[in-house]
């Protein structure tokens, strides 16, 4: 029983989210009490740990892309490319939709600007390293490489590949990733100092209240549309849906609950194959939840650090790399956001102050993106089928 306990506690004191939290607890209660000096050496560290991850960055986009597409067998791979199709237009379809609800909702609710600072807080000590690669090229490159090897195997280069993904996602796994906790720390302090995280929650609590329930608005449609707007079937699928988004909500991971979400997929498709073929490959890359609340969040920051709103233009582009990027995010606790950072600061030029902050405010609603994640993932394997025997149909007709 005792043993039971400290394993339950340590596992609660591992999770990512839960150290988020208290480092923004004690620094939001402790931080009138932290001498310059000390705000001055954490911001720092977190300026050296922003470097070590954008200089990592490319090495993950590249490898983790690279590795997927170079996995898919030939005979499959004419599905499996129909497949990151239908999930790439969808991902990127929520985003063109987030950015026009999130300019609403923002001139609606008028959010209040953060209070410029008349307290200036700097780093102790600077650390610059060099960029070796840029993470479009670094994609593009992956996607080059990952289809030329799943078509013309080579043992020697995909053994390459491999142990530069097995590298990069140790060191995001057992350094970075423990160190999420500090790198946000540092720049959390400077907002603290400088007044602006405290405006910040006191303006836009609302906003972001409205922005939560703008997505599960949105899955409801997903919903209804899965069950051709008969309530008893949506009922039905919501209902077996369930375990896997509350475990997703719990567990903060959609590969947590895949076992609950293959078995609720096979019972609203009646089709095994389907679902064991559509499910496990939207898990990591199909994320609604990420498409809808990262776009208005970001909107939202730049507001509050008095940075205009991007221009269409600007905002197709960080949308199309974003959803580029979904493709390289799975594996890795708070990917999502760790691989859009430098699309965030390419196009609508946020700085690393606005980089942490989005990055502990995800990791404050990672629940409820993940959750809507799982949702949308089980809604859309029915849809998947409906297109799937549309064409089928279509072209029977047409023979």
């Amino acid at each position: 029983m005792r043993f039971l306990f400290f394993a339950t506690l340590k596992r609660f004191w591992g999770n990512s989210l839960v150290q988020l939290l208290c480092v923004i607890g004690i620094i939001s209660i402790g931080h009138p009490w932290i001498p310059l000096e000390g705000a001055q050496f954490f911001l720092a560290i977190s300026l050296v740990l922003r470097e070590l991850l954008v200089f990592v960055l490319p090495f993950l986009l590249f490898s983790f892309i690279a590795v997927a597409l170079s996995a898919i067998p030939k005979e499959s791979m004419l599905f499996v490319l129909g497949l990151m199709a239908t999930v790439f237009l969808s991902n990127f379809l929520n985003i063109l939709i987030s950015g026009c609800v999130g300019s609403c909702v923002l001139s609606g609710v008028e959010a209040q600007e953060l209070p410029v600072s008349t307290v200036s807080v700097t780093p102790l000590f600077t650390c610059t390293l060099p960029q070796i690669a840029g993470t479009i090229p670094s994609l593009l490159a992956g996607v080059a490489i990952g289809l030329w090897l799943a078509f013309f195997p080579s043992k020697f280069l995909s053994s390459g590949i491999h142990f530069l993904h097995h590298l990069v996602m140790m060191f995001m796994k057992r350094f970075f990733v423990p160190l999420l906790p500090l790198f946000v720390g540092g720049f959390l302090l400077r907002l603290f100092l400088e007044g602006r995280m405290t405006g910040f929650v006191e303006h836009n609590t609302r906003i972001c209240l409205l922005t939560c329930g703008f997505l599960w608005s949105y899955l409801a449609l997903w919903l209804l549309i899965a069950a051709s707007f008969r309530l008893s079937r949506a009922v039905q699928i919501f209902k077996t849906a369930f375990p896997a988004i509350v475990t997703a909500f719990s567990t903060m991971s959609s590969a947590a609950a895949l076992p609950f979400s293959l078995e609720a997929a096979r019972k609203n498709t009646q089709d095994k194959a389907l679902s064991d073929a559509v499910m496990p490959l939207t898990l990591n890359f199909h994320m609604v939840g990420d498409t809808i609340l990262v776009p208005i969040m970001a909107l939202l920051v730049l507001q509050a650090f008095h940075h205009p709103l991007p221009g269409v233009v600007d905002f197709l582009l960080f949308g199309f790399f974003f959803v580029l990027n979904k493709f390289a995010g799975g594996g890795v606790p708070s990917g999502t956001i760790m691989v859009t950072v430098p699309v965030l600061e390419k196009y609508l030029g946020f700085d690393e102050t606005m980089t942490a902050f989005i990055i502990a405010f995800y990791g404050v609603v990672d629940p409820i993106a993940t959750s809507g994640n799982v949702a949308a993932n089980n809604f859309f394997v029915i849809l998947f089928q409906k297109m799937r025997n549309a064409l089928k149909k279509r072209k029977t007709t047409s023979s």
